[in-house]
């Protein structure tokens, strides 16, 4: 028997309470989220939860960034500053900064499902 929504949603609310902050990385950020970081500061993210899945509340807007610099990867922390990695994702679509080196992440999606 897998876990109901009910298990999913307290797994999914703490999950959500803990992945604080995205940055973003122009290559693989490697096993400790350390490697490829851009000159972007990292953002403060909000989550929206339903049966355990985590998404995005409201897209993560990046500045700071070089000038039309590669953008290959978001990474998920506890702090705005050093913290607690907790794993990455590739990113798909625009692979760039804009030319005022700007950036948005419109969607991360965390699923949640115990099948």
């Amino acid at each position: 028997m897998a876990l109901n929504s009910a298990a999913l949603d307290v797994a999914a609310d703490a999950l959500a309470s803990a992945l604080t902050y995205a940055q973003l990385h122009s290559g693989d950020p490697g096993g400790s989220g350390t490697s490829n970081v851009t000159s972007a500061s990292r953002v403060a993210v909000s989550w929206t939860s339903d049966g355990g899945d985590l998404s995005l509340a409201s897209p993560l807007e990046f500045t700071g960034g070089a000038s039309n610099g590669a953008v290959a990867y978001v990474s998920l922390w506890s702090a705005s500053t050093s913290g607690t990695f907790y794993g990455a994702f590739a990113l798909s679509g625009d692979a760039n900064f804009n030319s005022d080196g700007e950036y948005t992440v419109t969607a991360i999606d965390i699923d949640g499902s115990a099948s």
